[in-house]
């Protein structure tokens, strides 16, 4: 497809000027001089006239899928029924520790922590404090929407923003996840062309998974299985800790109506059934920054290549590949690997509403 920019009207200011200064002389005007009165005024109405021409041109383009961008491609998304992926906060679960104060209280939905004073984290429940020792776990989100709020790690410490004598200790025992930025320009442009190809060109099925995808920020992919009998399952990868279930409701919701799926299916949203596995890798290098940052690249660019699309064989030696090509001299698998409960580290294939979810431990070797 040829990627040159796209012009319905364009305006050459040279031979613009030229056009006007002959229309001029043929209606009995004088020889125009630089700087003059009446060549400035004519120069304005030039640029008068190259502003109009632009802003009809930018009007044109951004009426179209290619050129739109921003709000425009927002309303050339809604008006086919496609709209943009809004922002999302990220979730974490927390183990909230208590002293015993002999005095009941409520931590309010919305009480505020924080690990490092510069992102907060807002309860989403209330809390019962009975006055005793208790050991409470409960889910806390983002107060912005946004990738940051995912850089909250399992294990950290969290402190209220007011003082809570009853309040022992708070730990975050779930890292945050699902917390994403606004769907951009070039996404969003390219899932409003396969909302609209699904219906005409590829059937239900993927028309159903097109959809889904466009539900929530925090379905990472979806999948359309026949499950026989006129039943259709549609399974999905969620990255958040919590809203699960609303999640599956609104794309269920979104697969309901009778101009979105034929009248014989009988559509059925689950998540996909998380496959673990436990990498732990030892490598050897040159030691230099460069090959190590390209090495730790090469891993996390494996794990979501790996664990992020529904019915992927569970391929390890992808990994070690990648590895090799990132610089490593030596890669070897240490004692404790396992695919899920075989340490027999190998391609192995899956279900189709399967997926795999894992952990990868590198550790760089001393010689």
């Amino acid at each position: 497809m040829d990627n040159s920019e796209l012009h319905y009207m364009q305006c050459d200011p040279e031979k613009l000027w030229n056009k006007m200064i002959e229309a001029y002389v043929d209606a009995g005007g004088d020889i125009l001089y630089p700087g003059d009165e009446k060549e400035m005024l004519l120069r304005s109405v030039q640029a008068d006239i190259i502003q109009v021409v632009m802003a009809v041109d930018n009007a044109l383009r951004m009426m179209t899928l290619r050129e739109a961008t921003g709000i425009y491609l927002d309303v050339y998304g809604e008006g086919r029924n496609c709209e943009r992926i809004e922002a999302s906060a990220a979730t974490a679960t927390v183990r909230i520790k208590t002293n015993a104060t002999g005095k009941s209280q409520t931590l309010a939905a919305g009480t505020a922590m924080t690990y490092d004073g510069e992102i907060y984290y807002l309860l989403t429940d209330d809390i019962t404090l009975n006055g005793y020792e208790q050991t409470i776990n409960t889910t806390v989100i983002a107060d912005r929407a946004g990738s940051a709020g995912n850089a909250l790690a399992a294990g950290a410490e969290m402190v209220l923003t007011i003082t809570n004598s009853a309040v022992n200790n708070i730990v975050v025992t779930s890292a945050a996840k699902g917390g994403n930025e606004e769907e951009e320009d070039d996404a969003y442009r390219e899932r409003i062309r396969k909302h609209g190809l699904a219906a005409v060109t590829t059937g239900p099925y993927q028309q159903y998974e097109t959809i889904a995808e466009g539900v929530s920020s925090s379905i990472v992919d979806a999948k359309a299985l026949n499950l026989e009998g006129g039943k259709v399952g549609v399974y999905l990868i969620l990255s958040g800790n919590t809203g699960q279930e609303n999640i599956l409701k609104n794309v269920s919701d979104a697969l309901s109506p009778l101009d979105v799926r034929p009248l014989t299916d009988h559509v059925f949203v689950y998540q996909a059934t998380e496959i673990e596995y436990v990498l732990k890798l030892q490598y050897a290098c040159d030691n230099s920054s460069t090959t190590t940052e390209a090495i730790t690249q090469a891993v996390n660019s494996y794990q979501e290549w790996q664990d992020n699309t529904i019915g992927r064989a569970f391929n390890p030696d992808r990994l070690m590949a990648a590895i090799y090509q990132a610089g490593a001299t030596r890669v070897t698998w240490l004692a404790g690997s396992r695919f899920k409960d075989s340490t027999n580290i190998t391609y192995t294939e899956i279900k189709e509403n399967e997926h795999c979810k894992g952990t990868i431990t590198l550790t760089a070797s001393e010689s």
